[in-house]
């Protein structure tokens, strides 16, 4: 055991688990319903390569109800309620 905590304080939390003595590493996305869903980390190369280079282009991150926005009109996806 490494010691690290892998508490989830302010979800969505992205949790890198690590397994030193066999040098393996996953990485997870936690959720505010505490569902822990594992994410190849080749994905999350492709995303911060596009994301990266949109940036670099002058876009900027959406923020407030910008996200709800892109979700819906792009992804189909309705907010969630709490």
């Amino acid at each position: 055991m490494s010691g690290e905590s892998y508490e989830c304080e302010n979800p969505p939390c992205i949790h890198v688990v690590v397994d030193y003595p066999r040098r393996r590493l996953a990485v997870f996305l936690e959720t505010g319903d505490g569902e822990i869903i594992h994410i190849p980390f080749n994905r999350i190369e492709e995303a911060y390569k596009r994301a990266s280079e949109l940036l670099r282009r002058r876009f900027r991150e959406a923020s407030g109800d910008e996200v709800d926005e892109l979700a819906a009109e792009y992804l189909g996806a309705e907010p969630l309620e709490e």
